[in-house]
């Protein structure tokens, strides 16, 4: 039975699709398995018997069975990689690789190479997020209809290809090219797509899938986890494919809010685990994999976007009272996270940097007296993360970070400046503040366990640098710069000369406080 989506094209581009000789239509294997899986009673042997009339297709869903996106021992029959990613894990492969070899081009119009790149990160997207929600969903059916959500383009760009190459290489973002779709076929590639796959045979519950698959946050049902998830896949893989990369970043981040309610961290933490599955991914499609991206960075500059974004919107709302409050607090809680590392949660690199010019400037400027610097290196971390892993790593730094800001004087500011690097910032003190905090941390990390580990206490120690700057006496540096790089370079003679050591620059001689 026709889909909705078919009564709902406009009638003449209906006609025009209807008419069209050269639609994209997929190999007769695939056709066979989506007839396969429309029949409740197929198994993994109807699915494995029809899959080996196709040896290359076998060879295909075999090697994925055996990668590390499946894991296990080595596979050597189709039946049993079909036991091991499921029927319809079997169904999602054989319609990927039917699509990416479908043999449909094209000498005008769209991208196509960009095309089949989203089609495959997007399905990528769609398995990375299982990982991260705790939210269950159909990630196999879901898998599908992402690989297959954007198929509408094909068939939009088989009927006009030299007006749908202007609309596809205009668009600035995936949104905008379904809104010049709008303007120019009255309707959108996704419900296209809808109708193209009733046609290829393929069952409603990814047909509905596809027809809903741009649809907006406030337009998807909170409960409905599969269409929430199938509304972000393409955003995320835009991310590695559109031209512009920071507009690109910040609707991905934006939209995982918006649709799943991912925090910063998780968000962070799939957009690495994306790029570290993109290698793999395109050695089994054989295309060429995505250049690698800067992701920490990108999300910086998302997040500044966001917070601008947000500034602009307050100015055009004010009269709205209550939706001027929510975008305020959305903007102060993007500013204060810019200010954070994502890991630790103290000040990161960039803004613990601003601080130092800032209590440098009042130094000079005569408002306060002095400024010292501690510059802190964890020591034999490497050593750590090694034997131990780096999830326990990563907790002891942030275990680091916390007993940093418990300890320091109220007026200090701390930062994570990289790695296992910080800063500690103490305006307007004198010398013997900095140095008894210091020999205070040095003797808390000697006596007290940074954490455990399978009922192991692990201690750790630093090494630390401290220069310490003002207008009075021979301890003046000329600017900030040459006053971080001091302490930081006091830091590392007191890593070469032992570790576990606290080193005072004194201008024309290096102490040592060390407790030993």
């Amino acid at each position: 039975m026709p889909l909705s989506a078919q009564r709902m094209l406009p009638s003449t581009l209906a006609q025009r699709l209807e008419h069209c000789t050269s639609l994209p239509s997929l190999p007769a294997i695939v056709l066979k398995v989506i007839e396969l899986a429309r029949t409740p009673s197929t198994g993994s042997q109807n699915l494995a018997d029809a899959l080996a009339q196709d040896p290359s297709l076998c060879a295909k869903i075999l090697s994925v069975a055996n990668s590390s996106f499946y894991g296990g021992h080595p596979l050597k029959s189709i039946l049993q990689a079909v036991n091991r990613i499921g029927v319809e894990g079997a169904l999602s492969l054989a319609l990927s690789f039917g699509l990416v070899r479908s043999g449909y081009t094209t000498h005008n119009g769209m991208d196509l190479d960009l095309f089949w790149k989203r089609a495959l990160l997007s399905g990528l997207a769609v398995r990375e997020l299982k990982k991260t929600l705790h939210q269950p969903f159909d990630v196999e059916t879901v898998y599908i209809a992402a690989v297959m959500q954007d198929i509408g383009m094909l068939a939009l760009n088989e009927i006009d290809a030299d007006i749908y190459g202007v609309i596809f290489h205009s668009a600035r973002s995936h949104r905008q090219l379904a809104s010049f779709e709008e303007r120019e076929f009255q309707t959108q590639h996704a419900q296209v797509g809808a109708w193209l796959g009733s046609r290829w045979g393929l069952p409603s519950l990814y047909t509905r899938l596809i027809e809903q698959s741009h649809a907006l946050p406030k337009e998807i049902d909170l409960k409905d986890i599969n269409l929430r998830v199938l509304a972000l896949s393409g955003l995320l893989a835009d991310t590695w494919l559109s031209s512009n990369r920071e507009i690109a970043m910040t609707l991905a981040f934006q939209a995982s809010q918006d649709y799943l309610q991912l925090d910063e961290q998780s968000f962070a933490h799939l957009l690495l685990r994306l790029q570290e599955a993109l290698p793999e991914l395109a050695r089994l499609f054989q295309v060429k994999a995505p250049e690698k991206l800067d992701t920490f960075q990108l999300l910086q500059d998302a997040k500044s976007i966001l917070v601008e974004r947000n500034l602009r919107m307050i100015q055009k709302v004010a009269q709205q009272q209550q939706e001027l409050d929510a975008l305020r607090r959305q903007s102060q809680q993007l500013q204060e996270q810019l200010k954070r590392d994502p890991l630790t949660g103290i000040f990161n690199r960039q803004y613990i940097d601003r601080l130092l010019n800032e209590y440098f400037k009042r130094v000079e400027q005569g408002k306060e007296h002095a400024l010292a610097v501690i510059f802190i290196d964890l020591d034999y971390f490497k050593t750590l993360n090694d034997q131990y892993g780096h999830a326990l790593g990563d907790s002891a730094l942030k275990a680091f970070a916390s007993l940093l800001e418990q300890e320091v004087p109220s007026e200090a500011s701390v930062g994570r400046y990289g790695g296992e690097e910080f800063l500690v910032l103490m305006p307007n003190v004198h010398l013997d503040i900095a140095t008894s905090f210091a020999q205070h941390l040095q003797n808390y990390l000697a006596t007290t366990p940074l954490l455990s580990h399978q009922q192991q206490d692990l201690y750790i120690s630093a090494s630390m640098g401290i220069a310490f700057h003002t207008l009075a006496g021979h301890a003046k540096f000329e600017d900030a710069e040459a006053l971080i790089n001091t302490a930081d370079q006091t830091m590392y003679q007191a890593k070469r000369t032992g570790r576990n050591r606290i080193l005072i620059f004194r201008g024309d001689r290096i102490d040592d406080l060390s407790d030993r």
